[in-house]
């Protein structure tokens, strides 16, 4: 089973974000049976990645607006991509 992991600047406003991106990553691919679990973690790098299984799949600039869905679409096309 995979694990996804979400990789944030540590702060207020990008904590809020990651758990967004967190809850819509569940919403969408949560009930699929290679998923095992989604994770939050500050990072001291200026990021915010997602990662499935180590591996760093989808990056933004922490800077600008965050697209939650395009990490979305990023952990799906992976999955697919190891299944």
């Amino acid at each position: 089973m995979a694990e996804i992991a979400i990789e944030y600047a540590a702060g207020d406003r990008l904590r809020s974000e990651a758990e967004t991106a967190r809850r819509l990553i569940d919403a969408y691919l949560g009930d699929r049976p290679d998923v095992d679990r989604v994770t939050l973690s500050p990072s001291g790098e200026s990021v915010f990645c997602v990662s499935v299984e180590g591996d760093r799949i989808w990056c933004t600039d922490p800077r600008e607006w965050i697209d939650s869905m395009e990490a979305v679409t990023a952990a799906r096309r992976r999955l697919s991509e190891v299944s």
